[in-house]
C-alpha cells in the first residue's frame, strides 16, 4: 500500500507541476499576443495621424 501512495503523490506532483507550467506559458503567449495588438494599434494610428497631416498641409497649398 506504501508503493501505491508514493506512486499516487508522484503522479499527483506531476500532474500539478504540468498545469502550472500550461498556465505559464498561456499567460506568456497572452502577454505577446496582447504586446503585438499594441504594437498594431500604434502603428496604424501613426499612420492615420500622418495621413492627416499630409491632407491638412495639401489642402493648405503645400505639396510635394
Amino acid at each position: 500500500m506504501n508503493y501505491f501512495t508514493e506512486t499516487l503523490t508522484e503522479v499527483k506532483t506531476d500532474i500539478m507541476h504540468a498545469s502550472i507550467s500550461l498556465e505559464n506559458e498561456t499567460k506568456e503567449l497572452s502577454k505577446k499576443e496582447e504586446a503585438l495588438r499594441l504594437l498594431k494599434a500604434r502603428r496604424a494610428i501613426e499612420q492615420h495621424l500622418e495621413q492627416r497631416r499630409l491632407y491638412h498641409d495639401i489642402s493648405n497649398g503645400w505639396d510635394d
